[in-house]
């Protein structure tokens, strides 16, 4: 039996912060989000009103910029069917959103 710790558990990965970045700009949005809503819940009249829209946009644009990271990402990598699908996605949300 051995006693080195570096020798027992799995090998490092090589993949594990590939989405670091991600998640560090996901943290981020989150935050801005709650300054603009909390921002919003406490001005009066029409500033509270712009910062709570503005709260709403960010909530909504996230996950669409999340999408297009994505998309970008698969089509450098080398996989164009998961970044055809996200093409796919943000084109039915643009239709979406110019028929509504």
């Amino acid at each position: 039996m051995t006693s080195d710790p570096s020798a027992t558990g799995p090998p490092p990965d090589p993949k594990a912060g590939r989405f670091d970045a991600l998640a560090a700009a996901l943290r981020r949005v989150l935050l801005v989000v709650a300054v603009l809503a909390g921002l919003g819940a406490l001005l009066p009249g029409s500033a509270g009103r712009a910062a709570a829209w503005a709260a709403i946009v960010v909530l909504m644009a996230t996950p669409l910029v999340r999408v297009g990271w994505l998309g970008r990402r698969w089509f450098r990598r080398g996989d164009p069917r998961f970044g055809l699908v996200a093409v796919g996605v943000l084109a039915v949300v643009a239709v979406a959103a110019l028929l509504g």
